[in-house]
């Protein structure tokens, strides 16, 4: 049965809502609850009331570089952003970092609400990778930290996790291209997730094509449908930008992998679109497509309400790619086979494809990395997916201390925490959405 089969089945089982009106609500993605305004403590030494205030550095990013909280499953959680802000000026219509940043920010912080967009200062973040990076060439096993493990292991870098770092203003600042420059010069590798053009330009070309440790990037393109993009990503640069600045990278020698995540069943899938998606990416000499379903993070009123306004079916969307996950891991499979078809190489973070991806990183520069010296965090569960399928065929019983031993083999756990956690997904324990079963 091909994909187009499966849909048919799906679309009878799960039915259509029917929009009746038109809805043009104002889609509030989180309750914004705020702190105590005007709060103070009286001050006995003093004999005098203060106010206290938790005032966010409204002008510049003071984090570093981090292990994303999701390093149990991903085997690339090293974390470089360089830009933040409370709102993201592509304002994705079913993106749900938005509504994390607004509750965290106004749930900690004062003054959150003046905050713009924000950029680190480059000469700060320069200086400390410069004391990180005496790591580099040690055994892991001897580091304690978690980024110093992953720095020892030479796990890319990656930039546009939390935030986009690739938006116009950078064009004009350059703080993004800065940090690609020094780690370039540090042949450290890096990899970049963005929905934007301005990568293919030849500043940045120039920034990544120099980079011996290693440097792809991830342009995020769910359709090729511009009408629709529009409506869904109205704030970033058209399918057609964006696909013209992959094949300038990809002329240049970069790994380009396009991203279809979140693929949203029975909007982003006409076969006329899929048909052209799959043409504009041979003409840009892209061979790398990684996929996901849609995060059950997504499940919040505002983002339904975004669908809703522009009469569009979200719980449709929602149930059968992200809901019934068993389902959404069945469509995406048969979807990966139709590009699998015309010879594109294919994976996905989706757990219930992780054993047949074409791939052992879901981010499909494994092997880009590894011939240039690159590492990863083996000790995670998509590597441990991998390793129970392709060792327990024929029946043959999979032990957690031989993918122990295999991790200890490839430069350990970045931490025993860590360890733990991954242990508690292979029992079928722990954070379900990423657990073994």
């Amino acid at each position: 049965m091909n994909y187009w089969e499966l849909r048919t089945i799906v679309s009878k089982v799960i039915p259509r809502m029917t929009q009746l009106h038109l809805s043009k609500r104002k889609a509030d993605h989180v309750r914004e609850k705020g702190r105590k305004s005007g709060y103070q403590q009286f001050n006995l030494q003093k004999q005098e009331w203060e106010s206290l205030q938790r005032l966010l550095n409204t002008e510049q990013v003071s984090s570093f570089v981090e292990v994303s909280l999701k390093a149990q499953a991903c085997p690339m959680p090293l974390n470089l952003d360089c830009y933040d802000g409370l709102k993201c000026p592509y304002q994705c219509k079913y993106c749900f970092a938005d509504s994390f940043r607004a509750s965290l920010y106004t749930a900690f912080f004062d003054n959150s609400k003046t905050m713009g967009i924000r950029h680190c200062n480059p000469e700060y973040y320069k200086t400390e990778l410069d004391k990180l990076f005496k790591v580099r060439g040690k055994d892991p096993h001897d580091l304690r930290n978690e980024i110093q493990r992953s720095v020892a292991l030479e796990i890319p870098m990656r930039f546009g996790i939390r935030f986009e770092d690739f938006l116009p203003m950078e064009e004009r600042k350059g703080i993004s291209l800065q940090m690609l420059q020094y780690l370039a010069d540090a042949n450290y590798p890096v990899m970049i997730n963005t929905k934007s053009d301005l990568v293919g330009k030849p500043d940045y070309i120039d920034a990544l094509q120099s980079n011996e440790g290693g440097a792809a990037v991830h342009v995020t393109m769910i359709t090729s449908d511009e009408a629709l993009c529009k409506k869904l990503e109205p704030g970033a640069p058209s399918f057609e930008r964006r696909i013209a600045g992959c094949k300038a990278m990809v002329d240049a020698g970069i790994r380009v992998v396009a991203r279809i995540e979140p693929a949203l069943f029975f909007l982003t899938d006409e076969p006329e679109h899929v048909e052209e998606y799959m043409k504009q990416l041979k003409w840009a000499g892209i061979e790398n497509i990684t996929f996901d379903t849609y995060s059950y993070s997504a499940n919040n009123p505002g983002i339904r309400q975004n669908f809703v306004n522009l009469s569009l079916d979200f719980d449709r969307i929602f149930v059968t790619g992200c809901d019934s996950q068993a389902l959404g891991s069945l469509l995406l499979e048969k979807f990966m086979d139709l590009f699998r078809e015309k010879g594109f190489s294919c994976s996905s973070f989706d757990l219930g494809n992780v054993p047949t991806n074409d791939q052992l990183i879901c981010c499909e520069v494994g092997d880009y990395y590894k011939e240039r010296g690159g590492g990863f965090n083996y000790g995670c569960a998509v590597v441990a997916a991998r390793f129970i399928w392709q060792k327990g065929r024929g029946g043959k019983p999979v032990r957690w201390s031989d993918f122990e031993k295999m991790v200890m083999k490839r430069g350990g756990f970045l931490s025993e925490t860590l360890k733990e956690d991954v242990k508690a997904l292979w029992n079928v324990a722990g954070n379900q959405a990423y657990s073994m079963n």
